[in-house]
């Protein structure tokens, strides 16, 4: 006998499975409402670019007729290249470097759900530095935090376009809604820059910029160059250091005169000092000058004073008496105070010599320096007029290229690809999240889980193979029903 299930039995089935229905449906419906109260909030800001169409220049195929032609381009195309230009890496890195969107921030959340997520958060950073420190996870470096920001906001970050039309919505959603807002705006601006450098022509102002550049390291090296031959050489002006040179030479060439005329008496006293002594050793004062000497003097006159007194006293006495003795004792004590003090006077104008001797050599070195310093200031007058020539030069090439540089930035500010993409509206800060929403769930959950109930109730119904109700009886066993207990 094939078995059949009827509806009458099915909803028998049902009502007699109602607590498995009402609890599944209370269990779904909590767990979406504490998940959707603990769930933190995503706020989506939103901005619009309005896409203007664009002409350009048939070169390749002219008509016939020789006139001008052009080429429209498929507005398809061109909404789908500048979502591609909006997506591109070079934008959103830039993105990610204004904003630090890869460092750490704290999102402002209150409230008892604002506390749970605050710890749930503190948990997660804890497990992850647990898991870095232990060496299961890799901490990322400067670089490697910017890339993986930038994976991560190319994946949150939405970009299509409006149905029949030019325009590009740009999304973004973020716990904090004023960074919402503020990575659509800069996100709408970074593309416009890029959008700029891709579209306009800088081929003419880059080319001054590159030559501006160059003639600006070659003039610095010129200055440097410049300024390293003035502090070698000392010249501050030419005509001065001329006539500063020449000054100081005449006066060194008279102060070398009169060292020499001083070194060449000296010489000539030493001189006739040492070849007197040598030819009269008995001579006590060489020369008479050194007799004016006072020491001298007074020691010549208390000489002259004894042999005065030798002399009365050979009259009154003999030779061998003691008053004769004792004065030639004080004789030779005092010719040899005079021959010492002479050497000494010797040496004195031998040490002078030696001074004045130094003195004329290293006058005589000075006056060959200067001499050669005198035959390099025209090759170094030379040398500098070249540099400051040359100077003059890339300073006016560069006053040249500065003025160009502008003209040409100022033509691609008048392009009137300017306007090919303009912002139509400005991202705000939400002032709702878009996700989580609480209504919404829970009818979504309602229907999720009548379905489910519903669905396993008659899927535990279908597979039950017990005898159920009296017909089961007649039906399965062939036999009469003649009475039936209620289940209490």
């Amino acid at each position: 006998m094939k078995m059949q299930t009827t509806g009458r039995i099915l909803l028998h089935g049902l009502f007699r499975r109602w607590d498995l229905f009402v609890y599944l449906n209370l269990a779904i419906l909590g767990t979406i409402l504490v998940g959707s109260w603990l769930w933190p909030p995503s706020y989506q800001a939103s901005s619009s670019i309005v896409i203007l169409g664009r002409t350009y220049a048939d070169l390749l195929t002219p008509p016939k007729s020789g006139g001008p032609s052009t080429l429209i381009m498929n507005p398809k195309e061109e909404i789908n290249s500048e979502i591609e230009i909006i997506r591109s890496r070079p934008v959103l890195t830039r993105v990610v470097q204004d904003l630090h969107l890869d460092k750490p921030r704290t999102i402002p959340d209150e409230g008892i759900s604002g506390a749970i997520r605050g710890a749930g958060r503190a948990t997660f950073r804890a497990c992850r530095w647990f898991f870095s420190a232990i060496g299961v996870t890799k901490k990322y470096t400067a670089s490697q935090a910017v890339e993986a920001a930038v994976e991560r906001l190319h994946s949150r970050l939405q970009v299509e376009p409006a149905i029949d039309s030019q325009i590009i919505w740009i999304k973004y959603r973020d716990p904090d809604p004023e960074m919402s807002a503020k990575v659509v705006n800069l996100v709408a601006e970074e593309y416009q820059k890029q959008h700029l450098a891709i579209n306009i022509n800088r081929t003419e102002s880059s080319f001054y910029g590159e030559q501006i550049e160059k003639v600006q390291a070659d003039l610095k090296g010129l200055q440097e160059q410049l300024l390293q031959v003035k502090e070698q050489t000392g010249i501050v002006s030419f005509s001065e250091q001329s006539r500063a040179i020449l000054r100081k030479l005449e006066t060194l060439d008279n102060s070398r005169t009169n060292v020499q005329k001083e070194s060449i008496r000296v010489q000539a006293r030493v001189d006739k000092i040492q070849q007197l002594r040598e030819a009269k050793p008995e001579l006590l004062i060489p020369l008479p000058d050194l007799a004016q000497e006072q020491q001298l003097s007074a020691l010549e006159d208390k000489y002259l004073n004894l042999k005065f007194q030798v002399t009365g006293v050979l009259q009154r006495y003999t030779s061998e008496s003691r008053q004769y003795q004792f004065l030639q004792q004080q004789i030779g004590a005092i010719r040899k105070q005079i021959k010492n003090h002479v050497s000494t006077l010797l040496e004195r104008d031998l040490a002078k010599l030696r001074e004045l001797q130094a003195e004329g050599q290293a006058t005589d070195q000075i006056i060959a320096d200067m001499k050669a310093q005198i035959n390099q200031l025209p090759i170094a007058e030379m040398n500098l007029g070249n540099l400051e020539r040359d100077i003059e030069i890339k300073q006016a090439i560069l006053s040249v290229l500065l003025k160009k540089y502008q003209d040409s930035l100022l033509a691609q500010n008048t392009d009137r690809r300017l306007e090919n993409a303009k912002i139509l509206s400005p991202a705000a800060a939400p002032l709702k999240p878009a996700f989580p929403k609480l209504w919404l769930n829970l009818i979504l959950g309602l229907v999720f889980s009548v379905v489910i109930s519903l669905s396993l109730a008659f899927f535990l119904e279908y597979w039950d193979d017990s005898l159920k109700i009296p017909e089961d009886v007649e039906r399965y066993l062939g036999r009469s029903v003649f009475a039936s207990i209620p289940e209490l």
